[in-house]
């Protein structure tokens, strides 16, 4: 998936760091919003516990562009434009029609030790994750 910067990012990149990558709906939404801020907020204390964060929306590069700005993220933001990756790790949409919101806790092989979803709860995927990465990473 390319970034913020059109930079492709690809599953290879993840191994041999432990990441988190939160699927959200929507750039700007007011949950989104909370939830991308929340991890900006976090985003020392993952870092300092060895992982990468990664958020991902079916948004395209110029608004992930305008929101990382906007919103001053300190990670990246990845375009599932046509929502291919969503679809490949089969992620739901909420009621079969809100675009996922999904947090998944990633391991330095690249497998996926923990998923949270909660469409309306963006704090607990930030919660979930800061618990589960400080497991893996000690």
């Amino acid at each position: 998936m390319p970034n913020e910067n059109r930079e492709m990012v690809s599953k290879e990149d993840l191994l041999g760091q432990l990441s988190i990558i939160f699927f959200y709906p929507k750039d700007g939404s007011p949950g989104c919003t909370v939830e991308s801020c929340g991890f900006r907020d976090k985003h020392e204390q993952i870092v300092k516990a060895g992982g990468k964060l990664y958020g991902v929306s079916q948004d395209g590069v110029t608004s992930h562009q305008n929101f990382k700005k906007a919103h001053k993220l300190p990670y990246m933001l990845l375009s599932d434009r046509k929502g291919e990756v969503a679809k490949k790790l089969k992620l739901k949409k909420t009621l079969g029609l809100l675009r996922t919101r999904v947090t998944l806790i990633v391991d330095k092989q690249g497998i996926i030790q923990g998923t949270h979803t909660s469409q309306f709860n963006p704090y607990g995927h930030i919660k979930f994750s800061i618990k589960l990465l400080n497991k893996l990473s000690s």
